[in-house]
This record gives structure tokens, C-alpha cells and sequence, in this order.
């Protein structure tokens, strides 16, 4: 990849260094203009809605049929959402609960997760477990079998954790859940962009996912698989008026959606595969590994991702002995350099390494980091 042309297209590298991808995405340039044109268009013409309906129609499943290939599953088999947190509860929503069932998410598992998850105890009497993520892949998966019990009813798992970026062994899960009889939903948003990601071939019955991360599309566009023996099993728990959806998993499309961003969002996944998911992958796992060696190198400073290379993406986490996350965190900021706090299970730092990301923006955060933690401690 050419690292200077992949800059030009993404204006906010010419202002700081951004290590947030993971959080939301920088803009770029084909996304914004897509969203620009798409506006301009329906100041001229009208609403597409309204003036003319079959192109309408015709554009939004063309852009549903965009991220639907990019996933590896059919149209038919997707519905429209405003995020991951759109499609984990109507999952939830749609399961028919009953008292003392277990639920399994991760110990790293993000809000958008853990909150409706948590929810349903309250409302349902349902027994949400944490699977500990740490270890080898081996050792997650022999936990996973330690935990599954005959009232273990669902698995609501990251594909990609949050904090430490942890790729889970995604297939080797569902086989283990099928096995018994389990259904597994992962949320995909730390990890559709950072490798190839085929959903059907993982055999998930649930992937929710979102645009605004590692895809690079607008915020807030996302959308939810659902597997079709699912599509007629689980129920319909609509939060407003479905108004177009009567079969497959469009069962669950609520309302409207703003089509301009899911048009957007389908510009997005063309940039990216125009740069190459493989290039991607490589480059990022490259610059990755360099920058978890550099930060290992500072006194005090421990790195909280896998131990194998190949558990690891383009998240890259530490914590520092003696100073807080949301401290360094901070105090980069404060030199333009754009990381997250983290919090669910440690106090340090998220920084995302990106196909923008340069080796000398490495160099600065490295040094950033290593006089902050020498101040602090």
C-alpha cells in the first residue's frame, strides 16, 4: 500500500495522530463525498422515497447486497441497523427466556452487550456468566466447555474484544455450541475490517455488526445476521412500526433507515477492498507487533494483549505501574495524540493500529508514553 495516498484520503491525519479506529473511525474522503452527493441529490430532486420509489428500493438493496458480500452471507439473511447494540437486543428480545436460563458473554464484553444482557436478569431471571478471556486459544476453549450447561441458552460473544483486541477462535465456538444445541451471536465490531471475515462459513446463527470502526463507514449505520432457521423462531419484539419487512431477516428492520448511510457504507467497504483486506491485515499485524515491542521496552509498562501473534489485531493495550489510564490517556491527548481509555477489566490504555498508521506516529506516541509514565510514577 501506498502509505502517502491512503493519508491523502483521510484529512484528520493532517491535524493529529490518531489511534482511535477502534473507538470511530477517521473519515474518508469516498465516504464523506458519497455522503455530500447523497444530500445534494435530495436537495435537487426530493425525497427518494417519495419522488421515485423503485430507485429508492433498488439503491438500498443494492447497498444491502454490498455489506452482505463483504460478510459472506446472503441479503436476504441481513436487516438494516443503527449499530451492534440495534441488533444484540433484538436477539435478545426475540428469544423466549425463561427463568434460570444461563446466558454467556465475555469478561470483556462492552456495554452494547452487557447492558440489555444484564436486562434480561432483571426482567427474565436470566443468569448471565462471564467466559475469562486470557490464555491461549486452547485454554479459552476448554473454559468455554467447562462453563456450557443443559440451561446455557445462548452465547453472546465478541469476536474481537474490546480492551485487549483478542481474536477469539470463532469457529471452533460455534462448533462447540452446536454441539449442544447452543446458538451463538457474536458481535462483529472490532472485527469485520481487521481480517477477512466470512459469516456463514463460521456458522454463527447471530452476527451484529457496525460500519464506523474498522469499516470506516458513517456513524451510525450497522446491520444484523441472521441465520435462516432463526428468521422464522425468533419473535418479532418491534420497538416501532416495521413498515417493510415481511420475510427473512427484514423481519426485524424497524422503521427507516437512512439509506444515504448505508450507501456510504457500501463506498466505505469499496475503499477497503480496493487497498485489499490481506494488505491490510499484513500491515497491521506488522506495525502492531512493533508497537507492543516499543511499548514493552518502557519501564513500568505492561502489554495486556496475547501472548500468540495470532490471537492479536490491530488493538494494542497496555497499562503502565504507578499511573491510570484515563491519566495517560489524557495527557496524550493533550499532544494530539488520540487513544481510549480502558476500563472493563484493567485501568490503561486502547491504541488502534490502523492501514494510516505510519511508523514514525508510532515512534511519537512511544516516546508520549514512556515520559508520561516517567512523570507519573
Amino acid at each position: 500500500m501506498d502509505i502517502d495516498a491512503v493519508r491523502a484520503q483521510i484529512p484528520l491525519t493532517t491535524d493529529c495522530l490518531y489511534f482511535n479506529t477502534g473507538g470511530i473511525s477517521p473519515a474518508v474522503n469516498a465516504v464523506t463525498d458519497c455522503l455530500v452527493q447523497e444530500a445534494q441529490e435530495i436537495s435537487r430532486n426530493g425525497p427518494p422515497l417519495i419522488m421515485d420509489n423503485a430507485r429508492y428500493s433498488d439503491r438500498l438493496q443494492s447497498s444491502r447486497q454490498r455489506l452482505a458480500d463483504f460478510c459472506g452471507v446472503e441479503a436476504n439473511d441481513l436487516c438494516l441497523t443503527h449499530g451492534v447494540a440495534d441488533g444484540v437486543t433484538t436477539v435478545f428480545n426475540g428469544i423466549d427466556w425463561r427463568s434460570g436460563d444461563e446466558l454467556l458473554l465475555t469478561d470483556e464484553e462492552h456495554p452494547a452487550v452487557k447492558i440489555p444482557a444484564e436486562r434480561l436478569g432483571a426482567s427474565h431471571g436470566v443468569q448471565v456468566r462471564f467466559l475469562p478471556i486470557h490464555g491461549s486459544e486452547e485454554e479459552i476453549l476448554q473454559r468455554l466447555d467447562s462453563m456450557l450447561t443443559t440451561r446455557t441458552r445462548l452465547l453472546a460473544l465478541s469476536h474481537v474484544t474490546t480492551d485487549t483486541g483478542t481474536r477469539l477462535p470463532a469457529k471452533a465456538i460455534v462448533d462447540r455450541a452446536h454441539a449442544a444445541s447452543i446458538p451463538v451471536l457474536f458481535d462483529g465490531a472490532q472485527s469485520l475490517g481487521q481480517f477477512p471475515v466470512n459469516v456463514a462459513e463460521m456458522g454463527a446463527d447471530f452476527y451484529s455488526l457496525l460500519v464506523y470502526k474498522w469499516l470506516y463507514g458513517p456513524y451510525t449505520a450497522g446491520a444484523l445476521y441472521v441465520e435462516r432457521s432463526w428468521q422464522q423462531r425468533l419473535r418479532v419484539m418491534p420497538s416501532s412500526a416495521n413498515y417493510f419487512g415481511r420475510e427473512g431477516a427484514r423481519r426485524f428492520e424497524f422503521a427507516t433507515v437512512p439509506p444515504s448511510y448505508y450507501h456510504a457504507s457500501a463506498a466505505g467497504l469499496d475503499y477497503i477492498d480496493g487497498l485489499g483486506i490481506d494488505n491490510i491485515q499484513r500491515y497491521v499485524a506488522d506495525l502492531s507487533t512493533q508497537t507492543r515491542s516499543a511499548l514493552a521496552a518502557i519501564p513500568g509498562v505492561s502489554i495486556e494483549n496475547p501472548a500468540d501473534p495470532g490471537m492479536c489485531t490491530g488493538v494494542v493495550t497496555f497499562r503502565a505501574d504507578g499511573v491510570e489510564g484515563p491519566q495517560i490517556s489524557t495527557e496524550l491527548r493533550n499532544r494530539r495524540i488520540i487513544t481510549r481509555p480502558t476500563g472493563l477489566k484493567f485501568s490503561g490504555v486502547r491504541v488502534s493500529i490502523s492501514f494510516f498508521t505510519t511508523p514514525a506516529e508510532v515512534d511519537s506516541l512511544v516516546g508520549a508514553v514512556a515520559d508520561i509514565v516517567a512523570a507519573g510514577a
